[in-house]
């Protein structure tokens, strides 16, 4: 099985965006092997079946122009210069000729220009660390979970951070409403309202003391993730908790809620508080393990199943 090097990256990268060629990375050397689209099924001898076990050589991840595009849009919301971002949604709403128009703005921009690629890397090498560990569980191999990333440039360059007390977490109500309805969409209302009912006493009513709200926002006032965490007391030690955190849907899988929790983090060691949890019962499994990659350790567990199952 090879190892997944940046040169491997990269080659995995060309495959992926290769439209003229289909892809394949020998799982031995890691080296690229091209195709002609047009050619049949099975010509060369290539297997191109999803049982990487048995196979000397397996496609690379799928990635199509909707991809591309969508990885576009969601780059251009995260600029915070309103006229370049402006620009950059005019030129994906063009309906031909998108990918040349949103070149050419970022043409006049270098330093977005600069950003840009390192996001759209960023995005794809997550989708190969996926890909990759998939092939080694196919393999008898342990999966080596999600790669830390460099979250800190994600914060400076993309967002701005914001921070407050109780009084900022007022004006965040669209987000925690829209965080309820999400939940209610996984999980049975019975749950969603009992923990929600306690979380936002926990947050709206209880003590001013030790309570900051972070808010990171790639569009000024409107919350891209937001993150909630208290200071509290026992006897004459203290511990950190993160009580709440929320990324909207369309800013996930850009690191900014870990990043936001290792923010959180940061700003309890500053207060000499040595120890934070992390305690939302509706964040998912894959959150633990970007949790994991930098270092946090599990606290517990909880289960849920159909009473009738």
């Amino acid at each position: 099985m090879f190892e997944l090097s940046d040169a491997v990256v990269e080659e995995v990268i060309f495959g992926m965006e290769n439209q003229n060629c289909d892809s394949w990375i020998d799982l031995e050397t890691g080296s690229r092997i091209e195709r002609p689209c047009e050619a049949e099924e099975g010509e060369d001898g290539a297997d191109s079946g999803p049982e990487a076990s048995t196979m000397a050589r397996v496609r690379v991840p799928q990635w199509s122009s909707q991809d591309g595009f969508k990885l576009m849009e969601d780059f251009s919301r995260t600029v915070y210069d309103a006229v370049t971002r402006g620009e950059l949604l005019a030129a994906l709403a063009r309906g031909r000729g998108v990918f040349r128009a949103f070149k050419n703005v970022l043409d006049s921009r270098p330093d977005i220009e600069k950003r840009w690629y390192e996001h759209k890397h960023k995005a794809m090498r997550r989708v190969i660390v996926a890909w990759y560990d998939d092939l080694r569980e196919l393999q008898g191999l342990e999966r080596l979970g999600p790669e830390p990333d460099d979250l800190d440039d994600l914060i400076a360059e993309d967002f701005v951070l914001r921070e407050g007390g109780r009084s900022l977490w007022v004006d965040l109500q669209p987000v925690f409403r829209a965080s309820l309805v999400e939940a209610l969409e996984r999980f049975p209302e019975a749950v969603v309202e009992y923990e929600y009912t306690r979380l936002e006493g926990e947050i709206a009513s209880g003590p001013d003391e030790g309570l900051r709200v972070l808010v990171a926002e790639a569009v000024p006032g409107d919350a891209a993730g937001v993150a909630v965490m208290r200071t509290l007391f026992v006897a004459d030690r203290s511990f950190g908790k993160v009580v709440y955190l929320y990324v909207k849907p369309e800013r996930r899988r850009l690191g900014l809620g870990r990043r936001l929790i290792e923010t959180a983090r940061e700003r309890f060691a500053e207060c000499s508080v040595h120890h934070v949890i992390v305690d939302m019962p509706f964040l998912g499994d894959e959150f633990g393990e970007a949790l994991g990659a930098v270092g946090y350790r599990s606290f517990g567990a909880r289960w849920i199943k159909a009473a009738e199952d």
